[in-house]
């Protein structure tokens, strides 16, 4: 009986794979344990930014974007999965066109994803002079269309919903505000129209008085409109040149040590000196850093113009390891991982302090009184996109592209692995919506969606993550063999 009813598992959950999606937990990202009411551990991003052809290579009209291409996918899945990455960051897509192929691979290799929402197409991000002006239900419905596009993926980490916009003392004085009705406006959305909670967070620039003040504002409170997780673009450590103290590794420690969410290096990897050596990954970010940081990601998998790739990507598709990549290698096998119990990690908030965030920057804007949403309607609603991802099956491992080690040798087996584990898209046992409807994280941003709008108060969730179809009729076979077992 039980070989029989574990082949049936076996023959209906074919090669389809995921990821318990994770979760924000005081100032670290958790990873659920497999068994509902087992601890999970804490989870520290090992990651790499992720967008072939750069940003500004993004053609709505092409019907393609970074993430659209199955044997591109297939290809770097296992270049990235080699390299020890548990994270990817891709900072433009095309919410319109199919992302199933994609996501299902990463997720299939056990690579969480990062997305930004906006694009460098007018009408597509917040302006930096004028926001008042950029903020508008057009630019909401290209937010809300990403969102509805990648919601429906167990390995997407998260949204950020905007990377930069601050970077001067005039952006300064404009922007704040309007990035926290950005992200109330966001989760409001995943709230009413996502089946979980989605941590919505932000990329800050890289000016040392400019990205405290900034998280400092974003941080604060416990309504909506605070960020889930703050990023910093940071390329104060250039190896082969810097140290602790002449990096600032030390000062980054003192600022953040306090925060109430993650935060992470959204972008970080110095190329003052190449090949670079990473000498930051173990001897900073991962060292000492650690006990206020969340990991980070490498700036950046391919080569462009500005030297930064860990690979050359040839236009026939050829791909070739750089010295940086087998550099980066090293470092990240190095990497020691924390053991931290989801249960040993506390919730908190901090209390919005204007005076506070005026001595980190006194050019700030501390006006915590947001603008109205724009797009009330696409808000209640939904955007319109139809175009919703999942995960399918991956019926293939590798790509038909050639990959090269940086001796310029071809690589044999270019296969990606598939972990057991990246089997199940939910806990095992975790109560259903009904029985559990008023069980939340108090960090969740279903919660404070709808604690502060009457938008979101229809759509409660859980702290538990949601079984598709598919999975729900997979969950009860699990059961049944757990029971016959």
């Amino acid at each position: 009986m039980r070989l029989e009813v574990i082949g049936l598992v076996v023959s209906l959950v074919g090669l389809v794979h995921s990821l318990i999606p994770l979760e924000v937990k005081g100032n670290r990202f958790v990873q659920p344990a497999l068994d509902y009411g087992d601890d999970g551990k804490e989870f520290v991003m090992i990651g790499v930014d992720y967008q072939l052809g750069g940003a500004s290579s993004y053609d709505p009209d092409s019907g393609e974007d970074v993430l659209s291409d199955e044997e591109v996918c297939l290809r770097d899945a296992y270049v990235l999965q080699q390299l020890g990455v548990n994270t990817i960051r891709v900072y433009t897509v095309n919410p319109w066109i199919n992302h199933d192929k994609c996501m299902s691979i990463f997720n299939a290799a056990g690579i969480y994803v990062l997305l930004d929402v906006n694009t460098p197409l007018g009408g597509e991000s917040l302006s930096r002079s004028d926001p008042g002006d950029s903020y508008h239900e057009g630019y909401l419905n290209h937010v809300f269309g990403v969102i509805d596009a990648f919601k429906g993926y167990p390995n997407l980490m998260g949204f950020f919903s905007g990377n930069e916009v601050v970077n001067d003392g005039d952006s300064a004085k404009k922007v704040p505000q309007y990035i926290r009705a950005v992200q109330r406006d966001m989760k409001q959305y995943i709230a009413k129209h996502a089946d979980r909670d989605i941590p919505v967070g932000y990329s800050a620039a890289s000016d040392t008085k400019l990205r405290a003040a900034m998280w400092k504002y974003l941080e604060c409170g416990d309504d909506v409109s605070r960020s889930d997780f703050y990023g910093l673009n940071s390329y104060d450590w250039c190896s082969g040149r810097d140290d602790w103290q002449s990096s600032g590794y030390g000062n980054l420690q003192d600022t953040f040590k306090d925060s109430s969410i993650p935060v992470f290096m959204s972008e970080y990897g110095c190329n003052v000196n190449r090949p670079r050596t990473f000498d930051e990954v173990n001897k900073g970010l991962y060292g000492d850093l650690s006990k206020s940081f969340a990991g980070g990601l490498i700036y950046e998998y391919g080569e462009e113009d500005n030297n930064y790739g860990l690979v050359d990507v040839k236009d026939d598709g050829t791909l070739k390891f750089k010295k940086d990549y087998d550099n980066l290698k090293k470092q990240f096998k190095n990497i020691k991982e924390p053991n931290t119990k989801s249960s040993d990690i506390k919730n908190e908030t901090s209390k919005c302090d204007k005076d506070a965030i005026k001595k980190l920057d006194s050019s700030f804007q501390t006006n915590f009184t947001l603008p109205d949403c724009p797009a009330k309607d696409l808000l209640k609603k939904g955007g319109g996109n139809k175009n919703v991802g999942k995960i399918v099956d991956v019926d293939k491992k590798s790509s038909k592209y050639e990959i090269q080690d940086s001796n310029g040798d071809k690589v044999s087996d270019t296969s990606i692995k598939i972990d057991k584990d990246n089997l199940v898209n939910k806990q095992r046992g975790a109560p259903s919506d009904d029985d559990n409807d008023d069980d939340k994280s108090s960090t969740s941003s279903a919660s404070r969606a709808s604690q502060t709008s009457d938008s979101s108060s229809s759509s409660s969730k859980d702290a538990a993550f949601h079984l598709s179809p598919q999975s729900s009729i997979l969950g009860s076979i699990f059961a049944t063999i757990f029971m016959l077992v």
